[in-house]
This record gives structure tokens, C-alpha cells and sequence, in this order.
């Protein structure tokens, strides 16, 4: 009985280990399959970024928007109003246009950087758009509360939409 156990033992942990080795579908790179190809980067006044923590984007109530942010408290953002397709989309500059393009550098209020009505200016290309996913690229310039400016350039994202 004790030859009999053994190898029931041996061929469970044949099996478990043939099934673990398994190929599944989980290998598909496609970024609603895989939320690690989500990314979202950009220069911050000449220098480079990467969202490092967290790739986020959403696409409710006629607002897309998608965030990034890292570990050190920086965050970008892209908020477009009335987004329905790709194309180049405006940020700011208007009070018929609310679509912003934010930077934040650290948690005060003083670190956030918006293109609000007279504080900046930019555009966002979105050039694949389906009901999971977007992708494009963006630049901006930006003012915070005392007047200061950020220039955002050469930004881009692939980001899923969150459900």
C-alpha cells in the first residue's frame, strides 16, 4: 500500500508539474491582455520622464483621461471634453474648451502645473482609439498658482480603458 501512495504522490506531481508548464493565452502582448504594456511618458522641460507606477485611462460621460504617475509624487495628465475618435484635440485656452493637460511635481499646491484657461496651451493627438484601449501623444505648456511654467514635450500613451 506503501508503493501504491508513493505513486500516486509521483503522478500528481507529474501532472501539476506538466500543467503549470502549459502554454495559455495569458502570453498575448496586447495591452488589454497585458496592463504592463500600458505606459504613458513625456520631457518635462527637456527632461525625460516615464510613468513608473501607475498607466491609467478612462473614457465615461463623453471625458477621456489618462494619467500617469510614478513613485515620487509626479503625475501627468490629458483630459480631452467631446472626444470621439482619433485626431488632434486642443487643451486650454478657452472657457468653451475645458480639455486640460496637467503636470504635478510633488504634493503642495504650488507643484501642479495646468493648461486652465489663460495658464497654457497644447494639443493631444489620439491616433488609435477602440472601447478598450488609447493611444497617442501630446505636449503642453503649463502654469502653476504663482504664475510658474512647465513645458511638457514628446508625450506619448498606450493605456487601457478602466471598466
Amino acid at each position: 500500500m506503501k508503493t501504491f501512495g508513493k505513486l500516486l504522490l509521483i503522478s500528481f506531481l507529474a501532472i501539476s508539474l506538466l500543467n503549470s508548464c502549459s502554454k495559455k493565452d495569458d502570453d498575448n502582448t496586447e495591452p488589454e491582455n497585458n496592463p504592463a504594456a500600458a505606459a504613458l511618458s513625456c520631457k518635462v522641460n527637456g527632461t525625460a520622464w516615464t510613468a513608473s507606477l501607475a498607466v491609467v485611462a478612462t473614457n465615461s460621460g463623453g471625458i477621456l483621461t489618462v494619467t500617469g504617475s510614478d513613485s515620487n509624487a509626479k503625475q501627468c495628465q490629458v483630459l480631452i471634453y467631446n472626444a470621439d475618435g482619433t485626431g488632434t484635440y486642443t487643451l486650454g485656452g478657452s472657457l468653451t474648451n475645458p480639455s486640460t493637460g496637467r503636470w504635478t511635481e510633488g504634493l503642495n499646491t504650488s507643484d501642479t502645473y495646468t493648461t486652465s484657461v489663460g495658464l497654457g496651451e497644447g494639443t493631444v493627438e489620439i491616433t488609435e482609439i477602440s472601447d478598450k484601449s488609447v493611444k497617442g501623444t501630446f505636449q503642453f505648456t503649463a502654469k502653476n498658482t504663482e504664475g510658474d511654467g512647465v513645458t511638457i514635450t514628446e508625450g506619448t500613451f498606450n493605456a487601457d480603458f478602466q471598466k
